[in-house]
């Protein structure tokens, strides 16, 4: 725990501080973000949840295919593997997360949990031991990780509720702590991850919109170097946690922008309807297509609202199914410029 328990070390540069000011100007945002998009929740958690599991596979390096890790993450599947019930152990663990960001403790007991979950019909997780003198004998005797874990989390509250120091710092930190205390037997770096995305989800709503494991991968190689720097005077007490802060920080502005230009196209998308939006599309595509390029289109659209716009325009013979299940295609019949005009958006109707 000496990253955090030496807070003071830490100076915020300009860069740093314009990019916190940046930040909680959008987090300002979130009651808009939540109330636009309230009507749709459910689509856009589940694209969330979709893919933070498909980024934790490729983290992870899972021996699966993507085809396999894609059922895994859309739908219930019956695990084979060891790799497959690390993935559906993680679903599990991220669905009851999100149930309720807001209501997350940082408690041993919930780590605990947490390993327990994962650990179910694949390796096990527990908390590491060592060898403690006891005080005043020459006498060693056995300690717990989990006593250490205890002191860390108590530790992490002293200083959130002092209100000294800027809540992604105090993350930040308490995830390089974590690391480099080794607490637990084996995915020690993963849990840590997850406790890291657990703190932040609880005071930034933004990762229920987008996915908080897709930036971590695309930037994972930089995170493995504020990792390495972050430990390089851990031990000493003054870890330089600068450039992972830094990092986490830009990752959490590129989300926000990211769900800013959601917020956008959804209002646009919201003013037209959804079906005639979608038919519009077909149109512009190729005369045979596929489903899954309506939804690449039209991401925020519900299976259920394509699937009625397809039956609706095969009823009215402007497209037919060409095979069956999954991976069927569809055929457009008429035109998209002869026999169908295009809607024509009004923007300064009364």
């Amino acid at each position: 725990m000496k990253a955090l328990a030496n807070m003071e070390r830490i100076q915020i540069s300009n860069e740093v501080m314009l990019l916190l000011l940046s930040l909680y100007e959008s987090k300002g945002k979130s009651f808009y973000y939540d109330d636009l998009f309230n009507r749709d929740l459910y689509a856009f958690e589940k694209k969330t949840m979709e893919n933070n599991l498909v980024s934790l596979a490729h983290l992870l390096d899972l021996k699966m295919t993507d085809a396999r890790i894609k059922l895994f993450a859309k739908k219930p599947m019956a695990a084979r593997t060891k790799d497959e019930f690390l993935l559906s152990n993680l679903k599990t663990a991220l669905t009851q997360l999100h149930k309720g960001p807001e209501n997350f403790e940082l408690l041993v007991n919930e780590v605990g949990n947490l390993i327990k979950l994962l650990s179910k019909n694949t390796d096990s997780i527990s908390f590491n031991t060592y060898e403690k003198q006891e005080e005043g004998v020459l006498k060693l005797k056995k300690a717990s990780k989990k006593d250490d874990l205890e002191k860390l989390i108590q530790l992490f509250e002293k200083n959130l509720r002092s209100k000294k120091h800027e809540l992604t710092q105090l993350i930040a930190n308490f995830y390089v702590d974590f690391l480099n205390m080794d607490i637990l037997s084996k995915h020690n770096d993963l849990v840590a991850l997850i406790l890291l995305y657990a703190l932040l989800a609880r005071d930034f709503n933004v990762f229920k919109y987008v996915s908080f494991f897709k930036y971590f991968l695309k930037d994972k190689d930089g995170w493995k170097s504020g990792i390495i720097t972050a430990t390089y005077y851990w031990s000493s007490g003054f870890a330089q946690t600068d450039m992972l802060s830094r990092m986490l920080v830009n990752l959490m502005i590129k989300a926000y922008e990211e769900v800013d230009e959601m917020a956008h196209e959804y209002v646009f998308e919201r003013e037209l309807n959804k079906s005639n939006n979608i038919e519009n599309s077909i149109l512009k595509l190729e005369e045979i297509f596929t489903k899954e390029e309506i939804r690449k289109r039209h991401p925020n659209v519900s299976d259920a609202t394509i699937d009625r716009t397809l039956k609706r325009l095969k009823d009215e013979d402007k497209i037919r199914p060409l095979g069956k299940g999954r991976s069927s295609k569809w055929q457009r019949i008429i035109s998209g410029t002869k026999k169908y005009g295009m809607e024509q958006l009004t923007l300064f109707n009364d």
